[in-house]
């Protein structure tokens, strides 16, 4: 245990050892001997480290109740946050639009202001870059570089509210409509729990396989001799003894006497397990993305669903989510495989690119290596196209029950035509979500510093149940982190809602005309918006709202 603890605190030293475990030499990199007092030292931030290791376990096993409860407020404000958005959503947007007015209205006097009372100074701009920025609020020029930025965007802000608020309205009344289907169909808020086990389980498995193929290994030995070896180093040392034992080859598993006199050294690699490696990965990549595509196929059968039968007890279903998941299990698989295969294809290039770049580093070759990096990042964009694809195509599949690449392009061609709007619904949804995860985890995240730090209920029958604690940070994080985890399922079914509804109402503009035989589907809100109307009432089973 002393050499191994100096091996480890040398970091790499070269370092010679007898059998009874006497130190002969101890150097650094450069050869240059280390004294004891900075073997004690390393010693002691190994021992520090491990005090505060333990510390932390105790203060995980202490606060634990008190980290499952905020988790528990997390999930409650998740979903008192999307009841809420079903009454708040356009209060909360156009309220948000008029501040952003005010505010770059108010930042464009004060520039401006400022800039009319330092123009007609000396510029005292220093020439070398300084780290004190009251220097710069100093400048004239500054002020009216600041006053221009201003006007810009406040101007684009006025444009947005004047040319795109039939768009805004728009994406508020669908961000209603998800909210009205999440209250209909509150399971689905759960849904994610099972592709997160199954994403799990092919974790597991591919894990398992990884560590199958790496024991497939050769023993490696070396006839038993006296050698007499001083290295310099121990990365020298290691290399030169490797080499030494590749010279006098063995089999240490062989029954003759040279077998017997052969003692074992190490597992030597097979050369081809690294291909097996890489098709593991491969299928990692398969499988958790057919998960993926299979849960947000489950999501969109259920969403579209609601939007074309809602209100009619006989034509919807008691249990939509689970009637929807097993119409992707039994009809869309090959779909659901086919768009997976086509995102892990991507992902596995990538990561065989990466891997390159990375052996690449030895050579000095930045043309062969930029060329490698700029590969890399073509496909991250690609994969992030193709996964807004995918995920449009199997909302159209679930919509109508076509094959990949009809969805596909059904998809496309429907987004292209009404491209504004897709924006201004993305960014909006977007908007809110991002307001509610954050309103979410400072909540959660508050209620236990508040608690654990016992500056609430301090007084009270609680009081007895606060724990104290070395690190009082590092529970807080923990609520942090998995708040910001439960709000971010939540976010994932409210936005897979908000794109799926979005999509069938685009759908609904490009097939109907309210004619009788082809009457809307969209409630009164999106009729009004949109200036249409129904000139019949529709049959039974496509009653609007």
């Amino acid at each position: 245990m002393p050499s191994q603890l100096t091996r480890l605190l040398a970091n790499g030293t070269g370092q010679v050892y007898d059998q009874t475990g006497k130190r002969v030499h101890l150097a650094n990199d450069q050869n240059e001997s280390v004294s004891g007092v900075s073997v004690v030292k390393g010693r002691n931030l190994v021992m520090q480290l491990t005090s505060v290791f333990e510390k932390i376990v105790s203060d995980l096993t202490k606060s634990w109740p008190t980290i499952v409860v905020c988790l528990a407020i997390t999930i409650v404000l998740s979903f008192v946050w999307v009841v809420m958005l079903r009454c708040c959503a356009g209060v909360m947007v156009w309220t948000t639009l008029i501040l952003f007015v005010l505010l770059f209205t108010a930042s464009t006097i004060f520039c401006f202001y400022r800039w009319h009372q330092l123009r007609n100074r000396a510029e005292e701009i220093p020439y070398e870059l300084s780290f004190d920025i009251s220097v710069y609020f100093q400048s004239a020029t500054m002020w009216l570089v600041f006053g221009i930025i201003s006007v810009i965007l406040l101007v684009v802000l006025v444009l947005i509210l004047i040319f795109l608020r039939n768009r805004i309205r728009i994406a508020i009344a669908i961000i209603n409509e998800t909210s009205r289907a999440l209250a209909h169909m509150t399971s689905v808020l759960f849904w994610p729990l099972l592709p997160l086990v199954l994403e799990l389980l092919v974790i597991a498995q591919v894990v398992f396989v990884a560590i199958c193929l790496r024991s497939i290994a050769d023993p490696v030995g070396m006839q038993q001799t006296n050698l007499t070896f001083i290295p310099t180093s121990q990365d020298k040392a290691r290399q030169d003894l490797k080499d030494m034992f590749h010279l006098i080859p063995c089999d240490p598993t062989g029954n003759s006497s040279a077998g017997k006199a052969c003692r074992f050294l190490y597992y030597g690699d097979r050369k081809y397990t690294i291909f097996l490696q890489f098709f593991n990965l491969f299928m990692f990549f398969w499988l958790v993305n057919f998960v993926r595509s299979l849960a947000e196929m489950t999501l969109a059968g259920a969403f579209a669903h609601y939007y074309f039968s809602r209100h009619d007890s006989k034509t919807m279903p008691k249990f939509p989510l689970l009637q929807s998941f097993f119409r992707a299990a039994f009809y869309h698989i090959g779909s659901l495989a086919f768009g997976s295969l086509l995102l892990a294809l991507l992902q596995w290039v990538r990561v065989l690119l990466e891997y390159i770049d990375a052996k690449l580093k030895k050579y000095e070759n930045s043309c062969t290596r930029c060329l490698v990096r700029c590969c890399c990042c073509f496909l991250w964009c690609l994969e992030k196209f193709l996964r807004f694809l995918n995920r449009n195509a199997f909302i159209m599949i679930a919509i109508h029950g076509q094959s990949f690449c009809s969805g596909a392009r059904a998809a496309f061609e429907l987004l292209v035509k009404n491209i504004v709007r897709v924006v201004v619904v993305d960014k909006v949804t977007d908007f809110l979500l991002f307001v509610g995860k954050m309103l979410v985890v400072l909540i959660s995240g508050s209620v236990s510093y508040l608690y654990l730090s016992g500056v609430i209920f301090a007084d009270t029958a609680l009081a007895e149940f606060q724990p104290t604690l070395h690190y009082l940070f590092i529970p807080v994080l923990i609520v942090v982190v998995g708040s910001y985890i439960i709000a971010s399922v939540f976010s994932s079914v409210y936005e897979m809602g908000v794109d799926t509804i979005f999509l069938c109402f685009l759908e609904d503009l490009e097939r109907n005309d309210g004619s009788p035989e082809r009457p809307y589907y969209m409630d009164k809100e999106l009729l009004a918006i949109l200036g249409k109307k129904n000139k019949l009432q529709p049959l039974k089973g496509m009653e609007m709202e």
